[in-house]
């Protein structure tokens, strides 16, 4: 009986109920590069338990000036599970909006937040 007991209390301790490990920030923190064109890059960061990621896309000549590319710029971000919760700080709309995640070793899938023509989810590689 009190190995049945022992085997009991070391299962619970030994065992999760998910295998998944929660995602954190600082899984993130550093600069990826979207592996198709090889253009845009996300950087994450940490500032005063704020967490944000910059979106850099490139500039483009539009009526006579060289612009950041659309959707450039600062996002805040929130982690949920297997998504982003992402908002445009350069943008008048202060909501979030979700976006699926998932990283795997050095490779990071995101939903298309920004309209890229790659396709509903975009991958990214982590730079060292």
């Amino acid at each position: 009986m009190k190995y049945g007991l022992l085997l009991f209390v070391l299962t619970l301790l030994c065992c999760s109920k998910d295998d998944k490990q929660s995602l954190t920030s600082s899984d993130l923190k550093g600069k990826w590069i979207e592996t198709e064109t090889r253009k845009d890059t996300l950087f994450f960061e940490s500032l005063d338990n704020l967490d944000f990621m910059n979106l850099n896309r490139g500039k483009e000549l539009r009526n006579g000036n060289l612009l950041p590319k659309p959707k450039s710029g600062p996002y805040r971000y929130k982690l949920l599970e297997e998504k982003i919760s992402l908002n445009w700080v350069l943008s008048s709309d202060s909501s979030f909006n979700d976006y699926y995640l998932k990283v795997i070793n050095n490779r990071l899938n995101i939903g298309n937040f920004y309209g890229s023509t790659l396709g509903e989810t975009l991958t990214f590689e982590k730079l060292d």
